[in-house]
């Protein structure tokens, strides 16, 4: 079956490119679809996955666009045509106050 992959951000940046085709086998899962790929693209393993070979809780994927922990998480099987999506998760922001269209605070 074909499945496609997105690449977003620093998943992105690993791989080298945003959208990658691969023919995998029937009845394959995303956990084995992502991990797959991680042993496909050296950079990529470290980014997605902790020490113990476990996918990282700030990576998020998606299965056409839905999130697998809404799914059956690494074991939602995948079908011919599905995308798979890869974003690391974002965190940040600042310490300005933002309310409606007027920010607050000093910008530094």
């Amino acid at each position: 079956m074909q499945i496609t992959f997105v690449c977003y951000a620093t998943v992105r940046d690993a791989v080298g490119q945003k959208r990658l085709e691969r023919t995998l086998s029937e009845g394959t899962t995303v956990g084995q679809a992502v991990q797959s790929l991680g042993e496909e693209v050296d950079a990529l393993g470290p980014l997605l996955f902790d020490s113990d070979g476990q996918l990282r809780e700030n990576v998020n994927v998606l299965v056409d666009e839905e999130n697998v922990r809404q799914l059956d998480g690494s074991e939602t099987t995948l079908s011919d045509g599905d995308t798979v999506g890869i974003a690391p998760g974002v965190a940040g922001g600042c310490s300005v106050g933002v309310t409606g269209r007027h920010v607050t605070g000093e910008l530094a």
